[in-house]
């Protein structure tokens, strides 16, 4: 296992006024902008690994051998993300005509305008190296979407200009910063003047040199070459075996797990060797947090993946606030809403790239997703919230991670005995309780229930199924005045 604790780690990434750098300084991490390479090392003159996204060893003829083309096939559809390195002497050629033809004498084609582009940064890079020759060497090219490939297992297709492409980006790169957060970088990248996508490719280089250190990164090619300096032509990225450290066990989450159906659930997922996490605002041997805060649910994902790696089960059971339309205010109603259906929503979409084989959500609503008792009016359109929300996530997580929900009836958490009217009005015969509930859980989550998804399952002792007239079984309907 490697430690980002015990060393000092730099990745670097070109921008438009200097060089953004990540640096993971014995367990801290810094985002910074320095104006220069020179700037740079003068900061951090010593370093345990130091990973750059520009090129170093420049060819000066057509027979030398780069790795471009070698990770320009492992990215298959994203090959365009890694440019054309231009020639030694078209990096040194004056003007913008001069390096395209010096680069047309050399291999035969012009530049194109990102290539262009970047020739101030390759060529600062180089001087710096040929008046340092201490760092030769020492200071190593990688290429942050390869490096991205090899720690997510696969290409990351989506644009890491686009918002969604960003957050899968950073999503890869929590796995590996545990206790390290990530969020913020779009305030960030404005305080340091460059774009997100610059801070999250330096940070990705960071990551990669620390797995440098530890002897869990490779080069290509194999046997690089040598430029005309003595610069070896190479990318440093992480090797395709790196994987976060498993130890088989199941992993579960449990919402509101503190007491009733949540404690009864989280129990008997224990007794299956399971290993589980539970989030309460109730004080206790748990993790202590409201999941009607953002920062909470961020804080909470943050710990469970940094332990475990990954995770199984996640189960969505926190009670909302019950008030009803005379008495609940705006907040009141805004509070129930975060609490019953934007935190399981957040929560899986946190999860989403940790989910492992087989993984199932299971959110818990309420047979009051389909009937009501008056001044319920909060409770009631959570629980239909999640319900409904079920079947969309089951649809966007298909192939990936099931998604079921239960709409629990008259559950007693107490486990006490009913008799009479309470008992018989459910055909069941009696009122439920936690264990009903918690043996659902298991089953959707087992192999047994791998064909059930999207799906609603009213456990409730038949009691929304009875219809009941005036005078029918004993009842009589005297409304209020």
């Amino acid at each position: 296992m490697w430690k980002i604790n015990d060393g000092l780690y730099i990745g670097t990434d070109g921008c438009k006024n200097g060089w953004i750098t990540c640096i993971l300084d014995h367990g801290e991490l810094r985002m910074e902008h320095h104006d220069s390479i020179e700037a740079l090392i003068n900061s951090y003159p010593e370093f345990d690994a130091f990973l750059i996204d520009m090129a170093v060893g420049l060819r000066t003829s057509a027979d030398q051998l780069r790795p471009d083309d070698l990770a320009r096939k492992e990215l298959g559809t994203r090959s365009a993300t890694v440019f054309p390195i231009p020639c030694r002497q078209a990096v040194y050629a004056a003007t913008e005509e001069e390096q395209k033809n010096a680069n047309i004498h050399v291999f035969g084609k012009s530049l194109a305008k990102q290539s262009i582009a970047i020739i101030p940064k390759i060529r600062e890079l180089d001087e710096f190296l040929s008046s340092h020759p201490q760092y030769k060497n020492r200071i190593l090219e990688s290429h942050p979407e390869l490096a991205f490939a090899r720690l997510k297992g696969s290409v990351v297709l989506t644009r890491k200009k686009e918002y969604s492409g960003f957050c899968e980006r950073e999503n890869i790169l929590q796995k590996y910063l545990p206790r390290k957060s990530l969020y913020g970088m779009w305030d960030k990248a404005k305080e340091l003047g460059c774009n997100p996508d610059d801070l999250m490719d330096a940070a990705c280089l960071a990551v990669t040199a620390c797995l440098t250190a530890h002897g869990m990164c490779e080069i290509i090619p194999e046997k690089p070459e040598q430029d005309d300096t003595g610069l070896y032509m190479q990318l440093t990225v992480p090797k395709t075996t790196v994987s976060l450290p498993s130890s088989g066990q199941k992993v579960a989450v449990v919402t509101g797990g503190a007491k009733g159906i949540g404690k009864c659930i989280a129990e008997e997922f224990r007794k299956q060797d399971v290993r589980v996490y539970v989030i309460d605002k109730i004080p206790g041997d748990h993790y202590v947090g409201d999941i009607s805060d953002k920062t909470v649910l961020e804080s909470f994902t943050e710990k469970v993946i940094s332990e475990s790696g990954g995770i199984d089960y996640l189960i969505n059971n926190a009670l909302p606030l019950m008030k009803g339309i005379d008495n609940c205010s705006y907040e009141e109603f805004q509070y129930a809403l975060a609490v019953g259906v934007t935190a399981p929503f957040y929560l899986s979409k946190l999860f989403a790239p940790y989910f492992r084989k087989e993984a199932c959500i299971v959110n818990i609503s309420s047979s009051r997703d389909r009937m009501s008792q008056p001044q319920t009016e909060s409770y009631t359109a959570a629980k239909g919230g999640i319900a409904a929300l079920t079947h969309a996530m089951a649809a966007s997580f298909a192939g990936k991670v099931r998604v079921n929900s239960i709409s629990p009836g008259w559950i007693d958490t107490d486990y006490r005995l009913y008799e009479g009217p309470d008992a018989l009005q459910q055909p069941a015969g009696r009122v439920g309780n936690p264990m009903d509930i918690a043996n659902m859980v298991l089953f959707l989550c087992s192999e047994k229930a791998g064909f059930i998804t999207g799906e609603n399952i009213c456990i409730d002792g038949g009691m929304t199924k009875l219809m009941i007239y005036h005078e029918d079984h004993g009842w009589t309907y005297k409304p209020e005045k």
